[in-house]
């Protein structure tokens, strides 16, 4: 029997903590079907001798909220071997996002990353409002890895106070609101709540 694709001779490291060894991985389909000292044939085989073969990294910071818009292969982070990026971090998210919200949220990420806001504002398709709606949104820009995000403090705070978010302390029944629509957005799909400090 033949496999989809089998990678010989490589230093193949499991992820599990168990020592490197030198082998070979055969695929089917996006199944990992063999590990070890592999038979038989690949309908496409690769030479990975003097190559270390890992599983995907997962990377839990990132801030390419942003890229993914224009660049939803990621390359920066696949180039290297993600395949699971992490979004929405240091309090810092697209989502939730009234449309009159945006030009703010941009340029809270085009501070943190020194992103041209510009660029943020055309590159992204900004076609939602909550938290649900922007994975979705994110899910038919076809991103090569998989993506997850948490929902940011600073989004969240502003979505409730508006432009008092950025000098003026949330009164008691804010904080309310703002736990109540990150419950709401984690309820959505966000992976949990990240800040800033």
């Amino acid at each position: 029997m033949a496999h989809d694709l089998v990678i010989r001779n490589g230093t193949v490291v499991d992820g599990a903590g168990n020592e490197p060894i030198e082998g070979d991985i055969a695929i089917d389909g996006d199944t990992i079907a063999a590990v070890g000292q592999v038979s038989e044939r690949g309908a496409e085989e690769i030479d990975a001798k003097g190559h270390v073969v890992t599983p995907g990294f997962i990377d839990l910071h990132t801030h390419l909220d942003a890229q993914i818009g224009w660049d939803p292969q990621m390359t920066s982070v696949t180039w290297h071997g993600v395949t699971t990026a992490l979004l929405g971090n240091c309090g810092v998210t697209f989502a939730p996002c009234r449309k009159e919200d945006r030009e703010f949220l941009a340029g809270m990420m085009e501070t943190v990353e020194d992103i041209p806001k510009h660029a943020i504002l055309t590159g992204l398709p900004w076609d939602w409002e909550s938290y649900g709606g922007y994975l979705d949104s994110i899910e038919r820009l076809g991103p090569m890895i998989n993506v997850c995000g948490l929902v940011g403090h600073s989004a969240t705070r502003f979505y409730v106070m508006g432009e008092r978010a950025i000098e003026e302390q949330a009164t008691p029944e804010e904080i309310e609101q703002i736990a109540a629509l990150a419950g709401q957005s984690v309820r959505e799909g966000a992976l949990g709540f990240s800040v800033n400090r």
